[in-house]
């Protein structure tokens, strides 16, 4: 009798495992965007980025992609110049969370040329013939005409390096999460020649 019990407890917990139940799982995700709206056609220079910066780490290569993010650029003509010159260099370029103390360093480049905060990139200087990617602002009709002219150019972004507690640490070893922040480039434009005063 005993070991009949036996048998049948055994049989009954072999039964839960095997057993099957019909049903649906759902997933939901939550995308969101930053919107604002600007409009400015009088300033002396205007950059306007294009598209978002969104990275994904991609598990096989143990980095995250690398982004191409296009801006629009437009200069006002000054008459009387003789030269252009149009810099770059970063702002800001960390991404956090609130979840730990790790950070991701987005890196920039403007034409295979690492940008950083302590040094201006060259992007356009007419006396020394520089104008890749922006070639149309070398023309002397843009820069000492007397209208605007826009263009389009695109920096490369990727991230160039994390760390948890200021501590730097390889890609793979950061937790899962979701990570922001703003990478601020500043632009500096520079027209030399002689202009006339308005008195």
């Amino acid at each position: 009798m005993k070991k009949l019990a036996l048998v049948l407890i055994a049989a009954s917990v072999m039964g839960t495992i095997n057993l099957s139940n019909a049903d649906t799982r759902t997933a939901n995700a939550t995308a969101s965007w930053d919107a604002k709206a600007i409009k400015d056609t009088h300033s002396m220079l205007v950059v306007t980025p294009l598209k978002s910066l969104t990275f994904n780490y991609a598990e096989g290569l143990e980095r995250f992609n690398t982004q191409n993010g296009a801006f629009d650029i437009t200069i006002a003509g000054q008459s009387g110049a003789s030269d252009f010159k149009l810099t770059s260099k970063i702002i800001s370029n960390t991404m956090s969370r609130t979840s730990d103390d790790s950070e991701l360093t987005v890196g920039v480049k403007w034409n295979d040329t690492e940008l950083s905060k302590s040094s201006e990139t060259v992007m356009v200087d007419t006396s020394k013939g520089i104008s890749a990617g922006l070639a149309a602002f070398a023309q002397e009709s843009a820069y000492a005409g007397s209208d605007r002219t826009s263009t389009q150019g695109e920096f490369a972004f990727n991230i160039v390096k994390a760390t948890v507690a200021g501590a730097e640490t390889t890609f793979k070893e950061l937790t899962d999460g979701y990570w922001d922040g703003n990478v601020n480039v500043e632009f500096t434009a520079t027209w030399d020649g002689d202009f006339t005063s308005v008195m």
